[in-house]
């Protein structure tokens, strides 16, 4: 009777190993491994290149832009050169940025604004750093099957949301500025009685900084401001309801004429 537990026991034991997973070749281990490691490098590429980008379009959305296409069409070339021309790149890069941890151009704490580091740096140092995480993405995607399963850090898609995205910078900066000169003009004017008095175009208020002229509306009160250093013009308009308290203000871009209304598409 036991023999033939023992034997039962040895044939299920023997069906088992026959039935098992086969072991992965040591090359399929290396080839996930390679892709796993190329996806942490692209994205802590990425990482660094968002931290740039995020401080530059708010110094100077334009400018960033600009950048952003400069570096979009380097990239490309770049992908397309010749392998001499690629590892030529590549020897510089590397020379100069030895480990992953060069390429941290903020290197701070965790906690610390961007700003108050980035600071400390100009413009084109910053620029300089974008161009360069751009150039060995690409370089990487260029000479490796593994790197090239990865997204480019720049794009064609992106650049033309960027080119919206700006737009919605910019107005967000020019309508808290509206607001800020609003609120001086509010608190510095004499009295509403006094505007009305006034014809339409006569100077309301100057500082060193804006002027505001006084606009004509059949149903809203409304002053065109004009911000001196930029060459910038806004208008801002408040229709008060029925009730105390009850006011609707409106924002846009304006010209000089201030015949001009454009809403301000903000974030």
């Amino acid at each position: 009777m036991e023999w033939g537990y023992i034997l039962i026991f040895a044939m299920g034991a023997l069906a088992g190993y026959s039935f098992r997973p086969k072991a992965k070749p040591a090359s399929q281990d290396t080839s996930v491994a390679s892709r796993a490691s190329a996806i942490d490098r692209s994205n802590l590429l990425h990482a660094y290149l968002r931290e740039l980008s995020n401080y530059l379009i708010e110094l100077n959305p334009d400018r960033y832009y600009t950048v952003y296409n400069r570096a979009l069409a380097e990239q490309e070339k770049l992908f397309a050169a010749d392998a001499k021309v690629r590892d030529a790149q590549l020897l510089i890069l590397t020379e100069r940025y030895p480990v992953y941890e060069n390429f941290d151009f903020i290197g701070t704490r965790p906690y610390v604004l961007y700003r108050e580091t980035l600071e400390r740096y100009s413009d084109d140092d910053i620029e300089e750093h974008f161009f360069n995480l751009v150039r060995f993405h690409s370089l990487q995607r260029a000479a490796s099957e593994e790197w090239r399963m990865q997204m480019p850090m720049l794009s064609k898609k992106e650049e033309d949301h960027l080119h919206g995205y700006i737009r919605e910078v910019k107005d967000a900066k020019f309508k808290e500025r509206l607001k800020q000169a609003v609120r001086e003009y509010e608190a510095a004017r004499p009295s509403k009685l006094t505007d009305f008095k006034l014809p339409d175009g006569d100077t309301l208020y100057e500082s060193q900084v804006f002027a505001v002229y006084k606009l004509y509306d059949i149903a809203e009160s409304m002053e065109g401001y004009w911000f001196k250093d930029t060459n910038e013009y806004g208008i801002h308009s408040a229709f008060y309801g029925d009730k105390a308290g009850e006011v609707y203000e409106s924002w846009y871009r304006s010209d000089r004429t201030f015949d001009k209304r454009e809403i301000l598409h903000t974030l």
